[in-house]
């Protein structure tokens, strides 16, 4: 009998278009001013926010009141298909993300994947996800966030990274160090990372 593969996704930057849901809201809602020329992503750097002028609950209205993550653009139009196909293949799917685990937040994930077409196993909401993948199993994790990536390596988790201004300065291995860690590769498009993950569980 074959052994079950499986592959944990993240969310945001990976599948979801996390700044291109937020930064219009804050437009809308708070009459913030974006500046695109800051070499910056995150949404207090694109509007030059410090603890100090940030307002007062920004992410919780963002989150709780404003239904952010309900109605986030996909970050391909039809990015939906990587599980579709996984799915197809037998392999069993995760998503993973560091999302709080509110009961708003969890509602409006599981919303937003099931209204755009999304197939997947469960969803998982975790802040350190090298170690849940290890405890649960996961072959293969897709993701963007330079530290989960960093840390998904050294517990030898082969990773897929989705290209990002954010990432792009993460270590190279010359020495070939990833054969004692998790391997990784760097991807642009759902397609890519369809074959990236089928090259891993082979």
């Amino acid at each position: 009998m074959s052994t079950i593969k499986r592959v944990g996704i993240d969310l945001d930057g990976t599948v979801a278009d996390y700044m291109a849901g937020a930064i219009p809201l804050l437009q809308e809602h708070y009459g913030l001013v974006p500046d695109f020329t800051k070499s910056s992503y995150t949404i207090e750097g694109v509007f030059g926010l410090t603890k100090e002028t940030r307002p007062e609950g920004m992410r919780e209205f963002l989150y709780e009141e404003l239904h952010l993550f309900r109605q986030l653009p996909k970050l391909e139009e039809d990015t939906e298909q990587l599980t579709v196909r996984l799915k197809q293949d037998g392999v069993k799917v995760y998503f993973i993300t560091a999302r709080s685990g509110s009961h708003s937040i969890r509602e409006d994930t599981l919303i937003w994947l099931d209204n755009n077409g999304f197939q997947y196993d469960d969803v998982f909401h975790v802040e350190h996800k090298a170690e849940f993948c290890k405890k649960g199993r996961i072959h293969v994790m897709c993701e963007d966030e330079v530290g989960q990536i960093l840390d998904l390596q050294k517990s030898r988790i082969d990773t897929v990274i989705r290209n990002q201004p954010w990432n792009v300065d993460l270590p190279k291995d010359p020495h070939h160090l990833e054969r004692k860690r998790g391997r990784q590769v760097r991807v642009n498009n759902w397609q890519e990372t369809y074959n990236a993950i089928k090259e891993y569980l082979a």
